[in-house]
């Protein structure tokens, strides 16, 4: 319903060899915007009580700048990026022994960004983006899904609503974990420092 699977992109030949740009391995790892089939990542920001808050959140897309994800301004979520503009990010291949994480800094994007995305979402995560309130969350189920099918009948085409929001996590350290069913696994961590992306290999 939100998400149709995991097993997303492809790997370099060489895994042992640390790369250049590593933002360009996450492209190669993480689909771009097409279709509804969207990576399901762990985010981790700061909550207000300076206890980490954590949630998983659909990727939208990755470009040579960082990830990005979308949301309702009304969230905990939200409101904690406003407060503290950093994040981690994780996301898993289990299939293929893989996993990405990505701490850096947030941004958000401009309206008509957010917006040419909401467009590209699935119908069902169109109207989630309307519904998903704290006031219907307190309806009975059986009123939720009479409101929703109300809902869906009056509006064949959605606009987002004025609070779909957009934020780009600006990646600071990228770690891209590689499972071996017959070794050890290994990690390649990258650190940015000064516009210059250094790597160097870890253990899995």
């Amino acid at each position: 319903m939100i998400t149709a699977g995991t097993t997303f992109g492809t790997d370099v030949d060489d895994i042992d060899a640390l790369v250049d740009d590593p933002l360009e391995l996450v492209q190669q790892w993480l689909p771009p915007h097409e279709g509804e089939l969207r990576p399901l990542a762990a985010l981790s920001t700061v909550g207000l009580d300076g206890i980490p808050s954590l949630r998983h959140v659909l990727i939208s897309d990755r470009d040579a700048t960082g990830v990005y994800f979308h949301t309702d301004s009304a969230s905990t979520k939200a409101a904690e990026i406003a407060a503290n503009p950093v994040a981690a990010m994780a996301v898993a291949w289990p299939e293929v022994g893989r996993q990405l994480v990505v701490r850096g800094i947030v941004e958000q994007v401009s309206a008509a960004e957010a917006a040419a995305v909401y467009r590209e979402r699935s119908r069902y995560l169109q109207l989630l983006a309307w519904l998903n309130t704290h006031e219907n969350a307190h309806l009975p189920v059986d009123a939720r899904h009479h409101l929703w099918a109300e809902f869906s009948d009056a509006h064949p085409a959605l606009d987002p609503p004025e609070r779909w929001v957009g934020f780009r996590l600006r990646p600071v350290t990228l770690t891209f974990w590689r499972g071996d069913p017959i070794g050890q696994s290994t990690r390649q961590h990258y650190t940015l420092a000064d516009g210059r992306w250094s790597g160097r290999i870890l253990a899995g």
